[in-house]
């Protein structure tokens, strides 16, 4: 019995599995729409969704800085560690520029650290922190959708497409 065991296993052992979910976020990055199975779709919805939260609250060192500038604290907690937010808002009340920018910069370094553990191709790295996050600056969650697509005809398994939300 598998009691309070958190996701599926898809068939495959530990390192396909990691493939398999690594190879489907940086078609999903790339494409924005790809077409699988529903249980692939489930278990590539979660990391993918929490992909797109740390790009889009701590991958834009410019925006770090304009909030600590602008003193919101409330934002800033919400994105950032308690340490992390402290230290930017300390700098920006002290007036050090030089201090501000290279701690934004450096949590948006980590940030995309972070994510290129999951993301090894550059330019899908570059399109998700550049492209696809600044969508969602605005959007508290639920970056994608999952829409059934039919059964497969070869085995019938149930297809779907896990798609990236358009901002409206």
């Amino acid at each position: 019995m598998r009691h309070r065991v958190a996701g599926r296993r898809l068939g495959r052992d530990t390192k396909q599995r990691k493939a398999l979910r690594r190879a489907q976020i940086r078609q999903l990055i790339e494409h924005e729409k790809i077409k699988t199975t529903v249980a692939k779709a489930k278990s590539l919805r979660s990391p993918m969704e929490k992909l797109i939260t740390i790009a889009r609250n701590r991958g834009d060192a410019e925006r770090l800085i304009e909030l600590a500038e602008d003193r919101d604290e409330e934002t800033l907690l919400r994105i950032l560690t308690a340490n992390q937010a402290a230290r930017l808002l300390q700098m920006a009340e002290d007036g050090d520029d030089d201090g501000l920018s290279r701690e934004a910069h450096a949590i948006a370094v980590h940030a995309q650290r972070l994510v290129a553990r999951e993301v090894t191709d550059k330019a899908v790295l570059y399109k998700l922190f550049h492209d696809i996050a600044p969508r969602y600056v605005d959007r508290p969650g639920g970056y994608t959708r999952i829409v059934r697509a039919g059964y497969r005809k070869g085995d019938s398994a149930e297809m779907a497409y896990i798609m990236l939300v358009e901002e409206d």
